[in-house]
């Protein structure tokens, strides 16, 4: 079996998976991607799309972290389109959240102060008893807060288009291809060795199982999500969040709703919690009563065991380095993970959030 060779080899061509893999082509090194499936076949090919910040207040490092990566999208996804000629779909909207009642309205406006500092003054987070015409008054009634940091993107487009810029800079995507061994050094697959100096691994739930079994505990697990794409436009409209739903108008005309969490699940398709959804999102929005709906979607999200994202060094295992645990942050934070991970592939310190670690969803102690 001939072994192969880069600087960098990347399980896994999802969302995270490919920002490290365009991060560490940014750096000059070399590149290739392992995908068991095809580019963006897990969760990573969604259809809801929300890019939306913690809210403002408890600021602790994981929300400075998001805050960061959240400013950083629009020039991000800039240089993804111009180097790929395709677009992602991703746009600056904003968001609004209908406020529910009197102590609602009043952490909402402690919020509005807040936001002026801890967002440095490039967005806003503000209060109105106005309710925007396409929402129902009975959905707002005592009015909305309108952020303006939130953006959104389309998955499946943003994820075919950041293949293409991989590819252009030189990235060789190897699609169909398991990692059935991963070891110091190299990756092992049905057909091949591959062989880099440093492993990085994002392939999302088959990740998390690889690394409970390594570790000998659990790493984390799946979480289902349901969503639905309708054929309804609302043209320059934000994003609205509510009561858990998503209401997420995309660029080409279409409007996604979702998404269900759900810990355990029958089956891996659509069912009645997607209906549900698509109902409260027209109590919400009754623009999007009877709708025709483009798409059922439903896939498994990897949640890491205690919830933040998964980043760094794997103990025991020198120059592999986890990308894991993107969940429901994952596009939102995906140009600051890239940008980690390549540190740390060239061996660099990284000042990473402790609850971001390895050693941490591990309960394992950090080395000295």
């Amino acid at each position: 079996m001939q072994e192969k060779t880069s600087d960098v080899i990347v399980v896994g061509a999802g969302a995270w998976g490919l920002a490290c893999a365009w991060a560490c082509l940014n750096r000059g090194l070399t590149v290739r991607v392992l995908e068991a499936q095809s580019i963006g076949a897990g969760a990573s090919g969604g259809i809801v799309g929300a890019l939306s910040p913690h809210v403002p207040d408890q600021w602790n490092p994981k929300k400075q972290f998001q805050f960061e990566a959240l400013d950083q999208g629009a020039d991000y996804w800039a240089r993804i389109e111009e180097v790929s000629g395709q677009s992602s779909g991703y746009g600056r909207i904003g968001r609004w959240i209908p406020v529910m009642d009197e102590a609602g309205l009043t952490l909402a406006q402690t919020r509005q102060q807040n936001a002026s500092t801890l967002w440095a003054s490039r967005y806003s987070w503000s209060v109105t008893r106005d309710v925007p015409p396409l929402m129902s008054p009975a959905a707002a009634p005592f009015g909305v807060v309108h952020e303006t940091l939130s953006a959104r993107i389309n998955p499946k487009a943003a994820v075919r288009a950041l293949a293409t810029a991989c590819r252009a800079k030189g990235c060789q995507i190897e699609e169909g291809e398991s990692a059935l061994k991963i070891q110091n050094g190299s990756v092992q697959t049905q057909t091949s060795t591959y062989a880099a100096k440093s492993i990085i691994l994002a392939h999302g739930l088959l990740g998390l199982e690889w690394l409970s079994a390594e570790m000998g505990q659990p790493a984390g697990t799946g979480v289902k999500g349901q969503a639905a794409l309708l054929d309804v436009a609302l043209p320059s409209q934000p994003q609205i969040f509510a009561d858990g739903v998503y209401v997420i108008p995309h660029s080409d005309g279409t409007v996604a709703v979702g998404s269900t969490s759900e810990n355990t699940w029958t089956h891996d398709g659509t069912d009645g919690l997607l209906d549900d959804v698509i109902d409260r999102a027209a109590a919400l929005i009754p623009s999007l009563a009877d709708p025709s709906v483009l798409e059922r979607w439903s896939g498994i999200r990897p949640k890491p065991v205690r919830r933040d994202p998964m980043l760094g060094p794997v103990p025991g295992k020198a120059g592999v380095f986890a990308a894991l645990g993107a969940f429901k942050i994952g596009f939102g934070i995906m140009p600051k993970v890239g940008e980690v991970l390549a540190d740390y592939a060239e061996g660099k310190y990284v000042n990473l959030p402790s609850s971001f670690t390895v050693h941490h969803h591990l309960k394992m102690p950090l080395p000295s």
